[in-house]
């Protein structure tokens, strides 16, 4: 018996599992958004659940988004996390936390990941409506302790409350109701193409390019010298154009 084809056959399956389950918690999450965002006002509110749009000015071609929540009161981008533990995070870290008993797991800030989506929504929407009013919602499963995240202009909650915050933002109106049907009609028209399979991989490349760019000390996001800097909590890598660019390598990354 081939023992190395065995066990390589085994470490595929066991990775495809754990993708299965990943992908599936994630799922269960967005149904339970889509669940709670059914009980708002349709002539107010116009609901598209994940959705790919073509990405005119990010770094992929195509940027997917779990909610979009089109209504008088502006956009609201809802970004939906199934994570579990404690978690903790700032509005402006490049990266935020999960606590799980002993364990410890970095993971993007989905704030800035939610920017990006917004960021996309509003390069296709600006000729149209330049001056639309865009709210970032995080909306975490039940089983995370959200107690110690620190924001201010973003809009963290459990996926409960989620359409509750969505009412508490809805302050002043920006556009009329027959608008709602002429942005979702442009956001329709604007989906990418793309593959699940091809926005994967465009993914991995775009992170794989940008950890040769911290290993060669160069900022991934402007193109600046990362180096060494003094911060309240001591020493850390951050971009040499701060504060134009607040670029910060994770502790993670340096190891």
């Amino acid at each position: 018996m081939d023992w190395e084809r065995v066990i390589e056959f085994f470490l595929v399956v066991i990775l495809a599992l754990t993708l299965f389950r990943a992908k599936f918690k994630g799922d269960i999450g967005e149904l339970a958004v889509a669940y709670m965002l059914k009980g708002l006002d349709k002539e107010k509110y116009r609901i598209i659940h994940d959705i790919k749009l073509n990405n005119m000015g990010g770094s992929t071609s195509s940027t997917q988004i779990d909610h979009i929540v089109i209504s008088t009161f502006g956009i609201f981008v809802i970004e939906t996390k199934a994570y579990k533990g404690k978690i903790y995070g700032k509005e402006k870290s490049r990266t935020w936390t999960q606590y799980l008993s002993n364990q410890k797991n970095n993971f993007m800030n989905p704030i800035f990941q939610n920017y990006a989506h917004i960021r996309a929504i509003e390069d296709i929407l600006n000729d149209t409506y330049p001056e639309m009013t865009y709210h970032s919602i995080i909306a975490f499963s039940g089983e995370a302790n959200i107690d110690s995240i620190e924001v201010t202009k973003a809009k963290v909650c459990k996926i409960r409350y989620v359409s509750e915050a969505i009412k508490d933002l809805s302050r002043e109106e920006v556009i009329g109701k027959e608008d709602i049907g002429k942005i979702t009609e442009i956001l329709e028209k604007n989906k990418s193409n793309q593959t699940d399979f091809a926005h994967t991989r465009e993914i991995k490349k775009v992170k794989k390019e940008s950890e040769e760019k911290i290993k060669a000390n160069i900022c991934p996001k402007c193109g600046g010298n990362l180096v060494e800097r003094e911060g309240k909590y001591g020493k850390f890598i951050g971009c040499s154009n701060f504060p134009k660019c607040r670029f910060v390598v994770s502790k993670n990354k340096k190891s």
